[in-house]
């Protein structure tokens, strides 16, 4: 006598077991990104500039965007006044992307990213504002960390659509360090 599973039964297993198909392949996808982030420190100081190029690993053109993250409130947020780090004049402008840069297969794109670039509706100084910058970063009781998000884009249908979002490593911003002031007092020395 042969015992077998109705075949009502083996029509849900068979869905689940696609699903598990897909669901790897999508996480593939998460898992290798299609570009890299090079060159990227461990630390910088609080308005240091930041240097480093993004990649094109994949077999295609890409169009990318690049912006700051920050650890908040134990959670990554945008920076305060974020903009598009390849187009800082994103910062200042909205932008309408006609005929955007596509990057060819394993060519590199160097971008920069000024913590203390002052927006144009901030009304305080330059120096002002990169003061606050700082004196926020002496001040904090845990280690400041910021990453880089990078928003990968492939032309479909003349269209721009998302594919997918890569992360650098994580850098911590620390505070400039003071010159050391000479001890006033008591001086063994002779005059």
């Amino acid at each position: 006598m042969k015992i077998g599973f109705p075949r009502i039964l083996w029509l849900p297993l068979a869905f689940q077991f696609l699903a598990l198909g897909l669901s790897s392949k999508s996480q593939e996808n998460l898992q290798q990104p299609d570009v890299e982030i090079e060159g990227l420190h461990h630390e910088y100081p609080s308005c240091g500039l930041v240097e480093f190029s993004v990649r094109n690993i994949s077999s295609q053109r890409v169009h990318v965007e690049v912006y700051a993250e920050e650890f908040k409130s134990n959670e990554w947020t945008y920076v305060d006044s974020t903009y598009d780090l390849t187009d800082p004049r994103s910062l200042y402008i909205k932008r309408v992307m006609v005929n955007p840069d596509m990057m060819q297969t394993g060519s590199s794109l160097n971008v920069k990213y000024d913590r203390c670039l002052k927006p144009s509706f901030v009304k305080e100084t330059k120096g002002a504002f990169a003061h606050a910058i700082k004196e926020r970063d002496k001040k904090a009781t845990s280690p400041v960390l910021q990453r880089l998000r990078v928003d990968v884009y492939i032309l479909d249908q003349g269209h721009l659509k998302r594919l997918q979002q890569a992360r650098s490593q994580v850098f911590e911003r620390v505070p400039d360090k003071q010159p050391e002031q000479p001890k006033r007092g008591n001086s063994s020395s002779p005059d």
